[in-house]
């Protein structure tokens, strides 16, 4: 599940040292999964690079940590609509992805934490996208998406464990049942909760909340980039 509490602090503290990115709890991005040809509906699982997968959307923290994942959606769906359905979303929009009284000053604004995302994601209060690109894209918006896109490698790069994984199999590597049973002893699983309704507010404060952060990275504080990877 997505970091609460002191684990969530320590999240952003190091989104912060490491990336240069303030008020951060994780990065998403979608991943397709090449299948064979299904017998059913074959088309749905065809995606726009003209191939058979399921997508799948994960979450991932600074630490490179899985902290949300949903597969199995047809490869033919957009990213969107997979967050969309996901209990993710339905917790952000309900105000229950995060701690409300954990946030981070930024030009004396206290800002809740943000999950970064590609443009295939909405703009939320708490998920944040870069700024549309062209031509007349002012300097200050285009510094403002290098630096997401810099934070969002946390999960680009963790997909490459997804590569690993496949090696292990066709290696025959081992893997011990019992090491399941200690993880899943380990994490909480949340319970459902039903979707209640936008929330109305989340969309009128998620550009306000962009351009903090890119106002942000102009200042002498914000220009720091981080070390990035260890």
């Amino acid at each position: 599940m997505v970091p609460r509490g002191q684990d969530l602090r320590e999240v952003m503290g190091l989104y912060k040292d490491k990336w240069g990115f303030p008020a951060c709890a994780g990065a998403i991005d979608g991943i397709h999964i090449p299948i064979q040809t299904p017998v059913e509906n074959h088309t749905d699982y065809v995606n726009r690079k003209s191939y058979h997968s399921i997508l799948m959307q994960a979450v991932v923290d600074a630490r490179y940590l899985f902290r949300d994942v949903v597969i199995g959606w047809p490869g033919s769906v957009h990213d969107a609509r997979v967050l969309s359905n996901s209990e993710l979303y339905n917790l952000g929009l309900q105000g229950k992805l995060f701690d409300p009284s954990i946030t981070e000053r930024v030009l004396g604004v206290d800002l809740n934490p943000v999950i970064l995302g590609d443009p295939a994601y909405p703009l939320l209060n708490w998920l944040v996208k870069g700024y549309p690109e062209n031509q007349n894209t002012p300097n200050w918006q285009c510094n403002f998406n290098y630096r997401l896109s810099r934070a969002r490698m946390t999960v680009e790069n963790t997909f490459a464990s997804c590569i690993l994984h496949n090696i292990c199999e066709l290696r025959r590597d081992d893997f011990l049942e019992n090491w399941l049973d200690e993880v899943q002893a380990s994490v909480h699983q949340p319970d459902n909760i039903t979707l209640t309704g936008e929330n109305d507010e989340a969309e009128s404060d998620a550009a306000s909340i962009r351009d903090v952060l890119a106002q942000f990275f102009l200042t002498a504080e914000g220009s720091y980039i981080g070390y990035g990877r260890e």
